[in-house]
Protein backbone atom coordinates (compact mmCIF):
# COMPACT_ATOMS: atom_id res chain seq x y z
CA UNK A 1 0.00 0.00 0.00
CA UNK A 2 2.85 2.38 0.83
CA UNK A 3 4.38 1.89 -2.64
CA UNK A 4 1.02 2.44 -4.32
CA UNK A 5 0.41 5.68 -2.43
CA UNK A 6 3.92 6.87 -3.27
CA UNK A 7 3.52 5.95 -6.95
CA UNK A 8 0.07 7.55 -7.26
CA UNK A 9 1.25 10.70 -5.55
CA UNK A 10 4.30 10.89 -7.86
CA UNK A 11 2.29 10.26 -11.03
CA UNK A 12 -0.30 12.88 -10.07
CA UNK A 13 2.47 15.43 -9.39
CA UNK A 14 4.20 14.77 -12.73
CA UNK A 15 0.88 14.96 -14.59
CA UNK A 16 0.03 18.20 -12.79
CA UNK A 17 3.37 19.79 -13.61
CA UNK A 18 3.14 18.63 -17.23
CA UNK A 19 -0.39 19.94 -17.69
CA UNK A 20 0.61 23.22 -16.07
CA UNK A 21 3.57 23.53 -18.45
CA UNK A 22 1.38 22.70 -21.45
CA UNK A 23 -1.27 25.25 -20.48
CA UNK A 24 1.42 27.82 -19.77
CA UNK A 25 2.92 27.22 -23.23
CA UNK A 26 -0.45 27.58 -24.92
CA UNK A 27 -1.33 30.72 -23.01
CA UNK A 28 2.12 32.23 -23.66
CA UNK A 29 1.91 31.49 -27.40
CA UNK A 30 -1.56 32.95 -27.65
CA UNK A 31 -0.54 36.04 -25.72
CA UNK A 32 2.66 36.44 -27.78
CA UNK A 33 0.80 36.04 -31.08
CA UNK A 34 -1.86 38.56 -30.06
CA UNK A 35 0.82 41.04 -29.03
CA UNK A 36 2.78 40.43 -32.24
CA UNK A 37 -0.31 40.81 -34.41
CA UNK A 38 -1.12 44.15 -32.81
CA UNK A 39 2.48 45.26 -33.23
CA UNK A 40 2.52 44.31 -36.92
CA UNK A 41 -0.82 46.03 -37.51
CA UNK A 42 0.51 49.18 -35.93
CA UNK A 43 3.70 48.93 -38.00
CA UNK A 44 1.71 48.48 -41.21
CA UNK A 45 -0.47 51.48 -40.36
CA UNK A 46 2.66 53.49 -39.58
CA UNK A 47 4.16 52.61 -42.99
CA UNK A 48 0.92 53.54 -44.73
CA UNK A 49 0.79 56.83 -42.84
CA UNK A 50 4.33 57.64 -43.92
CA UNK A 51 3.52 56.84 -47.53
CA UNK A 52 0.44 59.02 -47.36
CA UNK A 53 2.51 61.90 -45.98
CA UNK A 54 5.08 61.48 -48.76
CA UNK A 55 2.28 61.46 -51.27
CA UNK A 56 0.89 64.73 -49.88
CA UNK A 57 4.33 66.33 -50.14
CA UNK A 58 4.45 65.34 -53.82
CA UNK A 59 7.38 63.04 -53.37
CA UNK A 60 7.65 60.13 -55.81
CA UNK A 61 7.06 56.71 -54.27
CA UNK A 62 9.19 53.68 -55.11
CA UNK A 63 7.42 50.80 -53.36
CA UNK A 64 10.28 48.33 -53.76
CA UNK A 65 12.80 50.79 -52.37
CA UNK A 66 10.40 51.86 -49.62
CA UNK A 67 9.89 48.22 -48.60
CA UNK A 68 13.63 47.72 -48.09
CA UNK A 69 14.02 51.03 -46.27
CA UNK A 70 11.19 50.36 -43.84
CA UNK A 71 12.50 46.86 -43.18
CA UNK A 72 15.97 48.19 -42.41
CA UNK A 73 14.72 51.07 -40.32
CA UNK A 74 12.23 49.15 -38.25
CA UNK A 75 14.34 45.98 -37.78
CA UNK A 76 17.98 46.62 -38.57
CA UNK A 77 20.24 43.60 -38.83
CA UNK A 78 23.25 42.00 -40.43
CA UNK A 79 22.51 41.21 -44.07
CA UNK A 80 25.14 38.47 -44.05
CA UNK A 81 23.19 36.39 -41.55
CA UNK A 82 20.88 33.86 -43.22
CA UNK A 83 17.19 34.57 -42.91
CA UNK A 84 16.54 31.46 -40.84
CA UNK A 85 19.14 32.54 -38.24
CA UNK A 86 17.92 36.12 -37.76
CA UNK A 87 16.27 36.93 -34.45
CA UNK A 88 14.70 40.22 -35.64
CA UNK A 89 13.83 39.37 -39.20
CA UNK A 90 11.15 41.75 -40.61
CA UNK A 91 9.70 41.64 -44.07
CA UNK A 92 7.66 44.28 -45.91
CA UNK A 93 5.70 43.61 -49.08
CA UNK A 94 3.50 45.96 -51.19
CA UNK A 95 0.76 44.37 -53.32
CA UNK A 96 -1.62 46.08 -55.73
CA UNK A 97 -5.32 45.44 -55.97
CA UNK A 98 -4.73 42.71 -58.54
CA UNK A 99 -2.43 40.71 -56.30
CA UNK A 100 0.77 41.68 -58.03
CA UNK A 101 3.82 42.37 -55.89
CA UNK A 102 5.03 45.93 -56.46
CA UNK A 103 7.61 46.06 -53.67
CA UNK A 104 9.51 43.52 -51.57
CA UNK A 105 12.15 43.98 -48.85
CA UNK A 106 13.82 40.56 -49.16
CA UNK A 107 13.36 39.28 -52.72
CA UNK A 108 13.16 40.50 -56.27
CA UNK A 109 9.51 41.49 -56.55
CA UNK A 110 9.51 41.03 -60.29
CA UNK A 111 10.21 37.32 -59.93
CA UNK A 112 7.49 36.77 -57.37
CA UNK A 113 4.15 35.13 -58.16
CA UNK A 114 0.78 36.78 -57.95
CA UNK A 115 -0.37 36.86 -54.29
CA UNK A 116 -4.10 37.12 -54.88
CA UNK A 117 -4.49 33.50 -53.69
CA UNK A 118 -2.85 34.24 -50.34
CA UNK A 119 -5.31 34.07 -47.45
CA UNK A 120 -4.26 37.33 -45.83
CA UNK A 121 -4.25 39.10 -49.24
CA UNK A 122 -7.73 37.82 -50.08
CA UNK A 123 -9.04 39.20 -46.81
CA UNK A 124 -7.28 42.56 -47.39
CA UNK A 125 -8.76 42.85 -50.88
CA UNK A 126 -12.15 42.70 -49.23
CA UNK A 127 -11.21 45.76 -47.15
CA UNK A 128 -10.38 43.85 -43.95
CA UNK A 129 -7.13 43.27 -42.16
CA UNK A 130 -5.96 39.81 -43.16
CA UNK A 131 -3.68 37.50 -41.25
CA UNK A 132 -2.21 34.05 -41.74
CA UNK A 133 0.48 31.75 -40.42
CA UNK A 134 2.38 29.71 -42.96
CA UNK A 135 5.49 27.57 -43.01
CA UNK A 136 8.44 29.09 -44.81
CA UNK A 137 10.57 26.65 -46.74
CA UNK A 138 13.35 29.26 -46.88
CA UNK A 139 13.51 29.84 -43.11
CA UNK A 140 12.31 26.41 -42.19
CA UNK A 141 9.83 27.91 -39.69
CA UNK A 142 6.37 29.44 -39.42
CA UNK A 143 5.83 33.12 -40.35
CA UNK A 144 3.04 35.44 -39.28
CA UNK A 145 1.60 37.53 -42.13
CA UNK A 146 -0.50 40.70 -41.56
CA UNK A 147 -2.05 42.40 -44.62
CA UNK A 148 -3.53 45.91 -44.16
CA UNK A 149 -5.46 47.53 -47.08
CA UNK A 150 -4.76 51.14 -48.10
CA UNK A 151 -7.87 52.18 -50.11
CA UNK A 152 -6.54 55.62 -51.01
CA UNK A 153 -3.57 54.12 -52.85
CA UNK A 154 -5.35 50.89 -53.81
CA UNK A 155 -2.47 48.91 -52.45
CA UNK A 156 -1.99 46.39 -49.65
CA UNK A 157 0.79 46.68 -47.13
CA UNK A 158 1.85 43.28 -45.86
CA UNK A 159 4.30 42.78 -43.06
CA UNK A 160 5.58 39.47 -41.74
CA UNK A 161 7.88 38.19 -39.04
CA UNK A 162 9.05 34.67 -38.18
CA UNK A 163 7.51 33.00 -35.11
CA UNK A 164 10.94 32.05 -33.86
CA UNK A 165 10.14 33.55 -30.47
CA UNK A 166 7.31 31.04 -30.06
CA UNK A 167 9.78 28.21 -30.46
CA UNK A 168 12.07 29.86 -27.93
CA UNK A 169 9.15 30.34 -25.59
CA UNK A 170 8.30 26.64 -26.02
CA UNK A 171 11.92 25.73 -25.34
CA UNK A 172 12.02 27.91 -22.23
CA UNK A 173 8.69 26.53 -21.01
CA UNK A 174 9.88 22.98 -21.78
CA UNK A 175 13.07 23.58 -19.84
CA UNK A 176 11.25 25.07 -16.87
CA UNK A 177 8.60 22.38 -17.09
CA UNK A 178 11.33 19.73 -16.95
CA UNK A 179 12.95 21.54 -14.04
CA UNK A 180 9.53 21.74 -12.40
CA UNK A 181 8.97 18.03 -12.97
CA UNK A 182 12.36 17.15 -11.47
CA UNK A 183 11.79 19.48 -8.55
CA UNK A 184 8.28 18.10 -8.20
CA UNK A 185 9.61 14.55 -8.23
CA UNK A 186 12.15 15.38 -5.52
CA UNK A 187 9.63 17.24 -3.43
CA UNK A 188 6.98 14.61 -4.09
CA UNK A 189 9.39 11.87 -3.05
CA UNK A 190 9.81 13.50 0.33
CA UNK A 191 6.17 14.46 0.75
CA UNK A 192 4.84 11.18 -0.65
CA UNK A 193 7.12 9.24 1.68
CA UNK A 194 5.91 11.21 4.67
CA UNK A 195 2.32 11.13 3.51
CA UNK A 196 2.39 7.40 2.82
CA UNK A 197 3.99 6.83 6.23
CA UNK A 198 1.29 8.92 7.86
CA UNK A 199 -1.34 6.68 6.28
CA UNK A 200 0.32 3.26 6.20
CA UNK A 201 1.93 3.37 9.66
CA UNK A 202 -1.37 3.53 11.58
CA UNK A 203 -2.94 1.12 9.08
CA UNK A 204 -0.07 -1.34 9.59
CA UNK A 205 -0.45 -0.98 13.36
CA UNK A 206 -4.15 -1.76 13.01
CA UNK A 207 -3.23 -4.80 10.90
CA UNK A 208 -0.74 -5.99 13.56
CA UNK A 209 -3.29 -5.47 16.32
CA UNK A 210 -5.91 -7.34 14.30
CA UNK A 211 -3.52 -10.27 13.77
CA UNK A 212 -2.73 -10.48 17.48
CA UNK A 213 -6.41 -10.37 18.39
CA UNK A 214 -7.15 -13.08 15.80
CA UNK A 215 -4.41 -15.19 17.44
CA UNK A 216 -6.09 -14.86 20.84
CA UNK A 217 -4.46 -11.79 22.42
CA UNK A 218 -7.74 -9.98 23.08
CA UNK A 219 -6.11 -7.46 25.43
CA UNK A 220 -4.13 -5.86 22.56
CA UNK A 221 -5.14 -2.30 21.65
CA UNK A 222 -4.18 0.16 18.90
CA UNK A 223 -2.28 3.27 20.08
CA UNK A 224 -2.64 5.74 17.20
CA UNK A 225 -2.41 9.54 17.59
CA UNK A 226 -2.83 11.35 14.28
CA UNK A 227 -5.81 13.64 14.90
CA UNK A 228 -7.80 12.52 11.86
CA UNK A 229 -10.27 9.88 10.70
CA UNK A 230 -7.68 7.11 11.15
CA UNK A 231 -7.44 7.95 14.85
CA UNK A 232 -11.25 7.82 15.03
CA UNK A 233 -11.08 4.45 13.28
CA UNK A 234 -8.47 3.22 15.80
CA UNK A 235 -10.57 4.40 18.75
CA UNK A 236 -13.66 2.69 17.30
CA UNK A 237 -11.58 -0.44 16.73
CA UNK A 238 -10.40 -0.38 20.36
CA UNK A 239 -13.99 -0.06 21.57
CA UNK A 240 -14.96 -3.01 19.35
CA UNK A 241 -11.98 -5.05 20.62
CA UNK A 242 -12.89 -4.28 24.23
CA UNK A 243 -16.48 -5.39 23.68
CA UNK A 244 -15.24 -8.47 21.84
CA UNK A 245 -12.89 -9.31 24.72
CA UNK A 246 -15.70 -8.89 27.23
CA UNK A 247 -18.10 -10.98 25.14
CA UNK A 248 -15.56 -13.74 24.59
CA UNK A 249 -14.61 -13.71 28.26
CA UNK A 250 -18.26 -14.16 29.17
CA UNK A 251 -18.64 -16.91 26.58
CA UNK A 252 -15.49 -18.65 27.79
CA UNK A 253 -16.68 -18.35 31.37
CA UNK A 254 -20.03 -19.87 30.41
CA UNK A 255 -18.31 -22.60 28.38
CA UNK A 256 -15.99 -23.38 31.29
CA UNK A 257 -18.96 -23.60 33.63
CA UNK A 258 -20.87 -25.80 31.21
CA UNK A 259 -17.81 -28.02 30.64
CA UNK A 260 -17.18 -28.21 34.37
CA UNK A 261 -20.79 -29.16 35.01
CA UNK A 262 -21.12 -31.81 32.30
CA UNK A 263 -17.67 -33.24 33.02
CA UNK A 264 -18.52 -33.41 36.73
CA UNK A 265 -21.61 -35.48 36.03
CA UNK A 266 -21.46 -39.14 36.90
CA UNK A 267 -23.56 -39.88 33.82
CA UNK A 268 -22.55 -39.49 30.21
CA UNK A 269 -24.04 -36.81 27.95
CA UNK A 270 -23.74 -36.67 24.15
CA UNK A 271 -25.49 -34.16 21.87
CA UNK A 272 -25.46 -34.31 18.05
CA UNK A 273 -26.91 -32.20 15.25
CA UNK A 274 -29.12 -33.40 12.41
CA UNK A 275 -26.04 -34.68 10.57
CA UNK A 276 -25.07 -36.79 13.62
CA UNK A 277 -22.03 -34.58 14.23
CA UNK A 278 -21.07 -34.25 17.88
CA UNK A 279 -21.74 -30.80 19.35
CA UNK A 280 -21.33 -31.77 23.01
CA UNK A 281 -19.77 -34.69 24.84
CA UNK A 282 -18.39 -35.13 28.35
CA UNK A 283 -15.44 -37.17 29.57
CA UNK A 284 -17.67 -39.79 31.21
CA UNK A 285 -19.23 -40.60 27.82
CA UNK A 286 -15.79 -40.98 26.26
CA UNK A 287 -14.77 -43.31 29.07
CA UNK A 288 -17.94 -45.37 28.69
CA UNK A 289 -17.49 -45.71 24.93
CA UNK A 290 -13.75 -46.30 25.21
CA UNK A 291 -12.80 -43.31 23.04
CA UNK A 292 -10.17 -40.63 23.59
CA UNK A 293 -11.50 -37.26 24.63
CA UNK A 294 -9.80 -34.32 22.95
CA UNK A 295 -10.26 -31.06 20.99
CA UNK A 296 -10.84 -32.84 17.68
CA UNK A 297 -13.78 -34.92 18.89
CA UNK A 298 -16.30 -32.07 18.46
CA UNK A 299 -17.63 -32.19 14.90
CA UNK A 300 -16.93 -35.88 14.39
CA UNK A 301 -19.71 -38.20 13.30
CA UNK A 302 -20.97 -40.23 16.25
CA UNK A 303 -21.87 -43.18 14.00
CA UNK A 304 -18.21 -43.46 12.97
CA UNK A 305 -16.94 -42.81 16.49
CA UNK A 306 -19.23 -45.07 18.53
CA UNK A 307 -19.29 -48.48 16.92
CA UNK A 308 -22.52 -49.66 18.51
CA UNK A 309 -25.53 -50.09 16.28
CA UNK A 310 -28.01 -50.20 19.20
CA UNK A 311 -26.98 -46.76 20.48
CA UNK A 312 -26.79 -45.22 17.02
CA UNK A 313 -30.13 -46.68 15.91
CA UNK A 314 -31.83 -45.57 19.13
CA UNK A 315 -30.56 -42.01 18.69
CA UNK A 316 -31.58 -41.98 15.02
CA UNK A 317 -35.04 -43.33 15.81
CA UNK A 318 -35.52 -40.74 18.54
CA UNK A 319 -34.59 -37.94 16.10
CA UNK A 320 -36.69 -39.35 13.24
CA UNK A 321 -39.81 -39.89 15.36
CA UNK A 322 -39.15 -36.82 17.55
CA UNK A 323 -39.84 -38.82 20.74
CA UNK A 324 -37.74 -39.82 23.79
CA UNK A 325 -36.62 -43.45 23.96
CA UNK A 326 -34.93 -45.76 26.48
CA UNK A 327 -32.90 -48.94 26.20
CA UNK A 328 -30.15 -50.91 27.93
CA UNK A 329 -26.98 -51.83 26.10
CA UNK A 330 -24.27 -54.25 27.12
CA UNK A 331 -20.85 -53.07 25.96
CA UNK A 332 -18.42 -55.82 25.14
CA UNK A 333 -14.91 -56.61 26.35
CA UNK A 334 -12.42 -55.78 27.68
CA UNK A 335 -14.71 -54.30 30.36
CA UNK A 336 -18.25 -55.60 30.17
CA UNK A 337 -20.50 -52.66 31.00
CA UNK A 338 -24.26 -52.35 31.11
CA UNK A 339 -25.42 -48.92 29.98
CA UNK A 340 -28.90 -47.46 30.24
CA UNK A 341 -29.39 -45.04 27.34
CA UNK A 342 -31.98 -42.24 27.35
CA UNK A 343 -32.36 -40.43 24.02
CA UNK A 344 -34.51 -37.43 23.17
CA UNK A 345 -34.70 -34.89 20.32
CA UNK A 346 -33.33 -31.36 20.71
CA UNK A 347 -36.06 -28.78 20.25
CA UNK A 348 -35.63 -26.49 17.25
CA UNK A 349 -36.52 -22.78 17.05
CA UNK A 350 -37.22 -23.24 13.35
CA UNK A 351 -40.87 -24.17 12.87
CA UNK A 352 -40.04 -25.75 9.52
CA UNK A 353 -37.52 -28.10 11.14
CA UNK A 354 -38.66 -31.11 13.18
CA UNK A 355 -35.75 -30.87 15.60
CA UNK A 356 -32.18 -29.57 15.82
CA UNK A 357 -30.57 -32.92 16.59
CA UNK A 358 -30.58 -35.38 19.45
CA UNK A 359 -29.17 -35.84 22.94
CA UNK A 360 -28.30 -39.07 24.71
CA UNK A 361 -27.86 -39.51 28.47
CA UNK A 362 -25.89 -42.60 29.43
CA UNK A 363 -26.06 -44.22 32.87
CA UNK A 364 -23.54 -46.90 33.77
CA UNK A 365 -25.69 -49.41 35.65
CA UNK A 366 -23.06 -52.15 35.70
CA UNK A 367 -22.70 -51.97 39.49
CA UNK A 368 -26.46 -51.81 39.93
CA UNK A 369 -26.82 -54.94 37.85
CA UNK A 370 -24.08 -56.62 39.84
CA UNK A 371 -25.75 -55.61 43.09
CA UNK A 372 -29.04 -56.97 41.83
CA UNK A 373 -27.29 -60.19 40.93
CA UNK A 374 -25.53 -60.31 44.31
CA UNK A 375 -28.83 -59.61 46.07
CA UNK A 376 -30.51 -62.39 44.11
CA UNK A 377 -27.65 -64.76 44.85
CA UNK A 378 -27.66 -63.68 48.51
CA UNK A 379 -31.39 -64.39 48.90
CA UNK A 380 -30.93 -67.69 47.12
CA UNK A 381 -27.92 -68.61 49.27
CA UNK A 382 -29.57 -67.51 52.52
CA UNK A 383 -32.67 -69.49 51.60
CA UNK A 384 -30.54 -72.51 50.82
CA UNK A 385 -28.40 -72.16 53.96
CA UNK A 386 -31.46 -71.73 56.17
CA UNK A 387 -33.39 -74.45 54.43
CA UNK A 388 -30.74 -77.11 54.95
CA UNK A 389 -30.65 -77.06 58.79
CA UNK A 390 -34.40 -76.44 59.01
CA UNK A 391 -35.09 -79.41 56.76
CA UNK A 392 -32.77 -81.53 58.90
CA UNK A 393 -34.43 -80.35 62.13
CA UNK A 394 -37.95 -80.94 60.77
CA UNK A 395 -36.97 -84.38 59.53
CA UNK A 396 -35.57 -85.49 62.88
CA UNK A 397 -38.55 -83.99 64.76
CA UNK A 398 -40.99 -85.91 62.53
CA UNK A 399 -38.95 -89.07 63.10
CA UNK A 400 -39.12 -88.55 66.85
CA UNK A 401 -42.85 -87.92 66.62
CA UNK A 402 -43.26 -91.08 64.60
CA UNK A 403 -42.02 -93.16 67.60
CA UNK A 404 -38.24 -92.79 67.65
CA UNK A 405 -38.60 -90.71 70.82
CA UNK A 406 -39.40 -93.93 72.71
CA UNK A 407 -35.96 -95.28 71.86
CA UNK A 408 -33.75 -93.35 74.28
CA UNK A 409 -30.48 -93.84 72.42
CA UNK A 410 -31.97 -92.85 69.06
CA UNK A 411 -33.82 -89.94 70.65
CA UNK A 412 -30.65 -88.57 72.29
CA UNK A 413 -28.76 -88.94 69.01
CA UNK A 414 -31.46 -87.13 67.08
CA UNK A 415 -31.70 -84.39 69.68
CA UNK A 416 -27.92 -83.90 69.49
CA UNK A 417 -28.21 -83.51 65.72
CA UNK A 418 -31.11 -81.08 66.14
CA UNK A 419 -29.01 -79.12 68.64
CA UNK A 420 -26.05 -78.96 66.20
CA UNK A 421 -28.29 -77.82 63.34
CA UNK A 422 -29.94 -75.26 65.60
CA UNK A 423 -26.49 -73.94 66.60
CA UNK A 424 -25.51 -73.81 62.96
CA UNK A 425 -28.77 -71.97 62.17
CA UNK A 426 -28.14 -69.53 65.02
CA UNK A 427 -24.58 -68.89 63.83
CA UNK A 428 -25.82 -68.22 60.32
CA UNK A 429 -28.45 -65.80 61.53
CA UNK A 430 -25.94 -64.01 63.77
CA UNK A 431 -23.46 -63.69 60.91
CA UNK A 432 -26.18 -62.30 58.63
CA UNK A 433 -27.21 -59.78 61.27
CA UNK A 434 -23.62 -58.77 61.92
CA UNK A 435 -22.93 -58.37 58.21
CA UNK A 436 -26.08 -56.30 57.75
CA UNK A 437 -25.14 -54.12 60.71
CA UNK A 438 -21.61 -53.47 59.38
CA UNK A 439 -22.85 -52.76 55.83
CA UNK A 440 -25.30 -50.14 57.03
CA UNK A 441 -22.67 -48.21 58.99
CA UNK A 442 -20.44 -45.41 57.71
CA UNK A 443 -18.66 -45.08 61.03
CA UNK A 444 -18.32 -47.60 63.82
CA UNK A 445 -19.47 -46.97 67.38
CA UNK A 446 -17.79 -47.66 70.76
CA UNK A 447 -14.42 -46.65 69.36
CA UNK A 448 -11.73 -46.60 72.04
CA UNK A 449 -7.98 -46.76 72.16
CA UNK A 450 -7.08 -50.23 73.35
CA UNK A 451 -4.01 -52.40 73.50
CA UNK A 452 -3.81 -54.91 70.67
CA UNK A 453 -1.62 -57.21 72.76
CA UNK A 454 -4.46 -57.72 75.26
CA UNK A 455 -6.89 -58.53 72.44
CA UNK A 456 -4.44 -61.10 71.05
CA UNK A 457 -4.24 -62.83 74.45
CA UNK A 458 -8.03 -63.10 74.58
CA UNK A 459 -8.14 -64.52 71.06
CA UNK A 460 -5.39 -67.02 71.92
CA UNK A 461 -7.35 -68.24 74.94
CA UNK A 462 -10.48 -68.69 72.77
CA UNK A 463 -8.84 -70.54 69.86
CA UNK A 464 -6.07 -72.43 71.62
CA UNK A 465 -8.31 -75.41 72.30
CA UNK A 466 -9.66 -75.46 68.72
CA UNK A 467 -6.10 -75.39 67.32
CA UNK A 468 -4.93 -78.11 69.71
CA UNK A 469 -7.88 -80.29 68.75
CA UNK A 470 -6.91 -79.89 65.09
CA UNK A 471 -3.23 -80.48 65.89
CA UNK A 472 -2.28 -76.99 64.71
CA UNK A 473 0.36 -74.89 66.44
CA UNK A 474 -0.92 -71.39 67.11
CA UNK A 475 1.65 -68.60 67.67
CA UNK A 476 1.39 -64.82 68.15
CA UNK A 477 4.12 -62.27 67.56
CA UNK A 478 3.51 -58.60 68.27
CA UNK A 479 5.40 -55.43 69.08
CA UNK A 480 5.07 -54.17 72.65
CA UNK A 481 2.22 -51.85 73.57
CA UNK A 482 0.54 -51.53 70.20
CA UNK A 483 -2.61 -49.43 70.55
CA UNK A 484 -5.40 -48.85 68.01
CA UNK A 485 -8.47 -46.59 67.93
CA UNK A 486 -11.28 -48.95 67.04
CA UNK A 487 -14.15 -50.98 68.36
CA UNK A 488 -12.39 -53.74 70.25
CA UNK A 489 -15.08 -56.33 69.51
CA UNK A 490 -14.85 -55.61 65.75
CA UNK A 491 -11.08 -56.13 65.71
CA UNK A 492 -11.49 -59.23 67.82
CA UNK A 493 -14.20 -60.61 65.52
CA UNK A 494 -12.10 -59.87 62.42
CA UNK A 495 -9.05 -61.70 63.78
CA UNK A 496 -11.10 -64.66 65.15
CA UNK A 497 -12.73 -65.20 61.72
CA UNK A 498 -9.36 -65.18 59.96
CA UNK A 499 -7.53 -67.32 62.52
CA UNK A 500 -10.45 -69.77 62.81
CA UNK A 501 -10.39 -70.23 59.00
CA UNK A 502 -6.62 -70.69 59.11
CA UNK A 503 -7.09 -73.47 61.68
CA UNK A 504 -10.01 -75.14 59.89
CA UNK A 505 -8.32 -75.31 56.49
CA UNK A 506 -4.90 -76.28 57.79
CA UNK A 507 -3.15 -79.59 57.57
CA UNK A 508 -2.33 -81.93 60.47
CA UNK A 509 0.50 -80.63 62.60
CA UNK A 510 0.28 -77.38 60.70
CA UNK A 511 0.99 -73.89 61.96
CA UNK A 512 -0.83 -70.59 62.20
CA UNK A 513 1.30 -67.54 62.87
CA UNK A 514 -0.17 -64.15 63.75
CA UNK A 515 2.13 -61.12 63.52
CA UNK A 516 1.23 -57.55 64.43
CA UNK A 517 3.41 -54.49 63.73
CA UNK A 518 2.85 -50.74 63.79
CA UNK A 519 4.52 -48.34 61.39
CA UNK A 520 3.73 -45.02 59.69
CA UNK A 521 0.48 -44.61 61.61
CA UNK A 522 -0.90 -47.99 60.60
CA UNK A 523 -1.36 -51.27 62.43
CA UNK A 524 -0.59 -54.27 60.23
CA UNK A 525 -2.01 -57.73 60.98
CA UNK A 526 -0.39 -60.68 59.19
CA UNK A 527 -2.09 -64.10 59.51
CA UNK A 528 -0.06 -66.85 57.86
CA UNK A 529 -0.97 -70.54 57.82
CA UNK A 530 0.48 -73.74 56.37
CA UNK A 531 -2.88 -74.94 55.13
CA UNK A 532 -4.23 -76.26 51.85
CA UNK A 533 -4.09 -72.85 50.13
CA UNK A 534 -6.42 -71.28 47.58
CA UNK A 535 -6.35 -71.47 43.80
CA UNK A 536 -5.59 -68.11 42.15
CA UNK A 537 -8.91 -68.10 40.27
CA UNK A 538 -10.85 -68.13 43.57
CA UNK A 539 -8.92 -65.35 45.34
CA UNK A 540 -10.89 -62.38 43.80
CA UNK A 541 -14.19 -63.91 45.04
CA UNK A 542 -13.39 -65.26 48.49
CA UNK A 543 -14.80 -62.13 50.18
CA UNK A 544 -18.20 -62.57 48.52
CA UNK A 545 -21.10 -63.73 50.68
CA UNK A 546 -21.55 -67.50 50.80
CA UNK A 547 -18.70 -68.04 48.32
CA UNK A 548 -16.90 -71.30 49.14
CA UNK A 549 -13.89 -72.72 47.37
CA UNK A 550 -14.95 -76.25 48.49
CA UNK A 551 -18.63 -76.05 49.43
CA UNK A 552 -18.98 -79.56 50.80
CA UNK A 553 -15.88 -79.30 52.99
CA UNK A 554 -16.87 -75.84 54.27
CA UNK A 555 -20.28 -77.01 55.38
CA UNK A 556 -18.79 -80.06 57.06
CA UNK A 557 -16.47 -77.73 59.00
CA UNK A 558 -19.41 -75.64 60.15
CA UNK A 559 -18.70 -72.55 58.09
CA UNK A 560 -21.49 -70.19 57.11
CA UNK A 561 -19.69 -68.68 54.11
CA UNK A 562 -19.96 -65.17 55.60
CA UNK A 563 -16.80 -65.01 57.70
CA UNK A 564 -14.45 -63.42 55.10
CA UNK A 565 -17.20 -61.11 53.90
CA UNK A 566 -17.57 -59.83 57.48
CA UNK A 567 -13.76 -59.39 57.67
CA UNK A 568 -13.76 -57.38 54.44
CA UNK A 569 -16.54 -55.08 55.65
CA UNK A 570 -14.83 -54.47 58.99
CA UNK A 571 -11.63 -53.50 57.18
CA UNK A 572 -13.59 -51.14 54.91
CA UNK A 573 -15.36 -49.67 57.94
CA UNK A 574 -11.96 -48.41 59.21
CA UNK A 575 -10.69 -47.34 55.74
CA UNK A 576 -8.14 -50.10 55.80
CA UNK A 577 -7.05 -52.59 53.15
CA UNK A 578 -6.64 -56.34 52.97
CA UNK A 579 -4.42 -58.44 50.73
CA UNK A 580 -4.32 -62.19 50.11
CA UNK A 581 -1.39 -64.28 48.98
CA UNK A 582 -1.92 -68.02 48.53
CA UNK A 583 -0.92 -71.05 46.53
CA UNK A 584 -2.47 -74.51 46.68
CA UNK A 585 -0.46 -76.67 49.09
CA UNK A 586 1.67 -73.75 50.30
CA UNK A 587 -0.68 -72.08 52.73
CA UNK A 588 -2.32 -68.66 52.78
CA UNK A 589 -1.32 -65.23 54.07
CA UNK A 590 -3.76 -62.42 54.89
CA UNK A 591 -2.29 -58.92 55.38
CA UNK A 592 -4.54 -56.24 56.88
CA UNK A 593 -3.61 -52.59 57.39
CA UNK A 594 -5.80 -50.35 59.55
CA UNK A 595 -5.05 -46.72 60.51
CA UNK A 596 -4.16 -46.56 64.20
Amino acid sequence: MKQKIFLYYLVLTVIGVFITGLLTSEISQKYYKNELEEKLKNTAHLIQFQLSENRKLGLPIDYNKSARQYADVLYPGDKAIPLKDKDNYFRVTFIDKYGNVIGESEKDYLSMDNHSNRKEVQEALKGNIGKDVRYSTDMKMDLLYIAVPMPSEEIITRVSVPLIQLERIDEIILIYTGIGILAGILLTTVLAFRFSNMITKPVNELIDVTKEISEGNFSRRANIKCDDEIEDLANTFNIMAEKLETTLAEMNDKNIKVDSIINSMINGVVAVDNQFKIILINSVSCEMFGIKNGPGIIGMNIIELVRNSQINNLLKESMDKNIPLLTEVVMGPPDDKTLRIYTSPIKSNNVKQLNAGGIATIHNITNIKKLEQIRTEFVSNVTHELKTPLTSIRGFIETLKAGAIDDKNVAVKFLDIIDIESERLSSLINDILQLSEIENKNNDSDITSHNVNDTLKEIYDILEGVAAKKGVTLSFEAMDNISINANKNRIKQMLINLIDNAIKYNIENGTVNVKVIKAEGKVTFIIRDSGIGIDEEHIPRIFERFYRVDKGRSRNMGGTGLGLSIVKHIVNLYNGNIKVASKPGSGTEFTIQIPS
